[in-house]
């Protein structure tokens, strides 16, 4: 069995809730348990911790965090990532032309790995949710897996059309219009589309930005496994904007 590699995109820059003066995954949403002196006190708990939490609780031993141009209290905050209980590497995107150039970033490291993937600025229910999307890609021995969830919204994100099999048809990057009201979340991927990834970009041309939707979409026209699992009852929550945040807010703080 192939070891479980999570993996954190977070070099960004996070202009929509500008001029905050910190990196976003670092924004207090919700409290924790935190020991000092000898006592347990609730303190404020990170947005990004959310997904680092649901990461190694599905398994996840190593975990790449991609930074960006001031980002590097993300560094400080994780550290090793011995308190979280993940070893944690950091990896620097200099050149920001879309999110799949990030992750490419640790293509040396993840060939052969099982890889988990979301997003540090977003929070996903049910608690066991990478649990289950790791249980479904090994089961239906997919070589790519999306998390799907529900959303008002499908303009803004990134719906999925799927056959009644639960295979993956087809992935539309903010369409202006669309029957569908869902939108993946999160991901698992084996080693062929770590590659088909890693060759896809290698072939981008120009300083274009390269969307995750583009690279879905290759590997469905490469013919690999990709399957979808709907989580039906489930929640994404993005704080990318100030209204989503203070959604996020509410939930977690009242």
């Amino acid at each position: 069995m192939r070891d479980v590699v999570g993996l954190i995109p977070a070099a960004g820059k996070g202009s929509r809730l500008a001029p905050f003066p910190c990196p976003k995954e670092l924004f207090p949403v919700g409290y924790q348990d935190y020991r000092v002196g000898g006592k347990v006190e609730r303190r404020p708990k990170v947005i990004s911790q959310y997904l680092f939490e649901q990461l190694t609780a599905a398994g996840a031993k190593r975990v790449f965090i991609i930074l960006g141009e001031g980002k590097h209290d993300i560094m400080r905050y994780y550290g090793a990532g011995r308190r979280f209980g993940a070893d944690v590497a950091y990896l620097y995107q200099d050149a920001l032309r879309g999110m799949p150039f990030a992750l490419d970033l640790s293509y040396p490291w993840l060939r052969g790995e099982l890889v988990l993937f979301g997003m540090p600025d977003t929070i996903v229910e049910p608690k066991d949710a990478f649990v289950q999307l790791l249980d479904h890609h090994r089961a239906a021995d997919a070589d790519l897996t999306l998390g799907i969830f529900d959303t008002k919204t499908p303009w803004k994100l990134s719906p999925v059309r799927m056959d009644k099999e639960g295979r993956v048809i087809d992935n539309i990057d903010k369409p202006q219009e669309t029957d569908l009201n869902n939108t993946w979340g999160i991901c698992c991927w084996g080693p062929r589309f770590t590659d088909l990834m890693h060759e896809f970009l290698q072939s981008a041309t120009g300083d274009a930005e390269v969307v995750m939707s583009q690279v879905f979409n290759e590997a469905l026209g490469q013919e690999l496994r990709v399957r979808g699992l709907h989580f039906a009852s489930g929640r994404y929550m993005d704080i990318g904007t100030t209204q989503e945040l203070d959604s996020a807010l509410r939930k977690f703080h009242l």
